[in-house]
């Protein structure tokens, strides 16, 4: 989905938390596979990115390996981050939710290039 996506309305933001034994050193490996769609990667030693999306999310489970699409404009202004538009996810623990997927990479794929269209479609303010 990404690879050679020079799209300038996709920004991909990839963090990387302390989940699975997971250390700063790990990030430059993982990054190699995400380098399409404006991807900037982060790397978050302290744990509370995944606390504070467990919480938005409705999960109980720390959240990492989540998937999330938030639209334009969209910005983290409070103590919690804002919820995503959409969002799917490969937490065994979250299996249960009914309001996020399991990841099907295809299915999220076509998601993105929905919201894409949308914005190429919509009418300029020029």
């Amino acid at each position: 989905m990404l690879d050679g996506n020079q799209n300038p309305n996709l920004r991909t933001l990839v963090a990387y938390v302390p989940a699975m034994n997971a250390r700063e050193e790990h990030v430059p490996e993982a990054a190699a596979l995400v380098t399409g769609g404006n991807a900037t990667h982060y790397w978050e030693d302290s744990g509370i990115l995944g606390k504070l999306y467990d919480k938005v999310l409705g999960i109980d489970t720390y959240a990492w390996d989540f998937w999330m699409i938030y639209k334009p404009g969209i910005r983290w202004e409070d103590t919690y981050p804002p919820k995503p538009d959409f969002g799917m996810h490969q937490l065994w623990l979250a299996e249960d939710s009914e309001e996020w997927l399991k990841l099907d990479s295809e299915e999220f794929a076509k998601v993105v290039d929905g919201y894409l269209t949308e914005l190429d479609t919509r009418p300029s303010i020029r």
